[in-house]
């Protein structure tokens, strides 16, 4: 058996791809093994330790295969693959400015070594962000997205109090969901609850105390994790409980579900769910 890393970067689209893929795999159990995998599949060794450790991108048609193997549904993986595609290209982009930029400062501190003395802007404090004014047009936006958020968790079976604005806030941040994106264009990313506080932030200026952090846990988070709407440490579920790595995810057995919200796909998927015994439990909540 090879050896894979032990982590991975969720911000990094291909090893998100890799650890939905990982997790998958796990739950296939035996059907996962490496033999079992490329004697069915037809890959060979080095692609499947390649996929599996975020090195490479698998084909369509080679991933179809797999996933049929490991018992997924081909549709979900292959429009997740072209969404890891689609945003490896914004990833690279952004990495080749950054390496760019950091060109640009060295030579211009080599040039000019004044400009090393030169003091970073100030921290805008929580307060300050809060206040940030945005547009009228955003503000409506932002509103209508927050009342579909909010009215997508009330149909698939969570009350009132956990399908509030704040919960409709994390569903759109674990769905990378901005004021304009598409339903049809959500993604699986994998957040820790900072990460979900400064997304939120950045995407609807929406700014969230420090303190915030276990309401945000608790109260919500939790709440969907009982409920097995979201999954803990996807990547690692034994990871310690005070972990920094701490992270979750949307359970990818709703994500057919979220996609078609606002379309005539929604309620067929929605009974089909439900039928399967996927719908949410009132029950399972839990403080």
């Amino acid at each position: 058996m090879g050896r894979l890393p032990k982590r991975l970067n969720p911000d990094n689209p291909l090893h998100a791809f890799a650890i939905e893929l990982r997790i998958l795999r796990e739950r296939a159990g035996s059907a996962g093994a490496e033999k079992t995998t490329c004697g069915t599949a037809g890959i060979n060794r080095t692609t499947y330790f390649a996929w599996l450790a975020g090195k490479q991108l698998p084909g369509r048609d080679a991933l179809e295969r797999t996933v049929r193997v490991w018992g997924g549904d081909p549709r979900y993986w292959v429009e997740r693959r072209r969404q890891a595609e689609a945003a490896l290209v914004d990833y690279s982009a952004q990495r080749q400015m950054k390496v760019a930029a950091l060109a640009s400062q060295e030579v211009a501190t080599v040039q000019r070594p004044e400009a090393a003395t030169v003091q970073p802007p100030p921290v805008r404090l929580p307060r300050q962000i809060a206040e940030l004014e945005v547009s009228p047009q955003f503000d409506t936006e932002r509103r209508k997205r927050i009342e579909e958020g909010r009215g997508l968790l009330r149909a698939i079976g969570f009350d009132d109090e956990r399908s509030n604005e704040r919960s409709a806030y994390v569903l759109l941040s674990l769905l990378a969901l901005g004021p304009e994106t598409p339903w049809a264009q959500a993604q699986m990313p994998v957040l820790g609850v900072r990460g979900i506080m400064i997304w939120v932030f950045d995407n609807y200026r929406k700014a969230y105390a420090p303190n915030s952090r276990e309401s945000i846990r608790r109260l919500t988070l939790h709440q969907f994790c009982a409920a097995g709407f979201v999954i803990a440490n996807p990547d690692r579920p034994d990871r310690p409980v005070n972990s920094p790595s701490w992270c979750y995810q949307l359970a990818q057995s709703y994500y057919p579900l979220l996609c078609s919200y606002g379309t005539e796909r929604f309620e067929g998927t929605l009974q089909r769910l439900k039928s399967e015994n996927l719908g949410i439990d009132v029950s399972s909540y839990a403080y």
